[in-house]
Parts: C-alpha cells; sequence; structure tokens
C-alpha cells in the first residue's frame, strides 16, 4: 500500500531529522497550507 510507504517515510524523516512528531505535524500543515494558498489562491 502506498499509504504505509508515505507513513514509513515520514517516520523515518522524523528521526533522521531528530524532529518530534508535534514538529512534523506542524511542518506537514505548513507545506499543504503553501501549496493550496499557491493552486487556489
Amino acid at each position: 500500500m502506498e499509504n504505509i510507504a508515505l507513513i514509513e517515510s515520514f517516520s523515518e524523516f522524523k528521526d533522521d531529522k531528530l524532529i518530534d512528531r508535534v514538529m512534523l505535524m506542524a511542518i506537514l500543515e505548513e507545506v499543504f497550507r503553501s501549496t493550496l494558498k499557491k493552486r487556489f489562491g
């Protein structure tokens, strides 16, 4: 499944960069917000 691979990828990134779950969620939220803003104004 692609979802499992995506979750594992984010988990590896989090561990490699030594960031906690809360910070990772904040980063992802900001990325999605800016992508939506660029795409839909």
